[in-house]
């Protein structure tokens, strides 16, 4: 793996951590409640998928099925899709999918 993945790995995961700890026993009530979470959470999304889009078309060659590459598709609709976005699935995905793909990502680094 070369140093600037390496790098976006270790900043995505940072990314994640701060959702996890924004969100450390919010309920999704509790979350759909606050709008400057549901912001926060929704911009640190973008920023995960920004992120995702900055690994190099050899990291993708060597992990073809990486959901990362969906983090990069979320950003997208996140970012553009102003009527749309549902902070429902901006929880789940912060909740559910993100600590998945934390593990992934820490599994992958080297030295980890």
């Amino acid at each position: 793996m070369n140093e600037r993945d390496r790098r976006i790995l270790e900043k995505i995961v940072s990314e994640i951590e701060y959702l996890e700890q924004l969100l450390d026993g919010m309920s999704q009530a509790e979350f759909l409640g606050s709008e400057t979470v549901e912001r926060a959470a929704s911009m640190t999304s973008i920023n995960i998928g920004e992120l995702a889009k900055r690994l190099s078309a050899e990291f993708y060659a060597q992990h073809p099925d990486t959901e990362l590459r969906f983090a990069a598709r979320t950003r997208d609709v996140y970012a553009h899709g102003y009527f749309t976005l549902s902070f429902a699935t901006v929880y789940k995905t912060s909740t559910e999918d993100y600590p998945r793909m934390k593990s992934w990502i820490k599994s992958t680094l080297p030295g980890e």
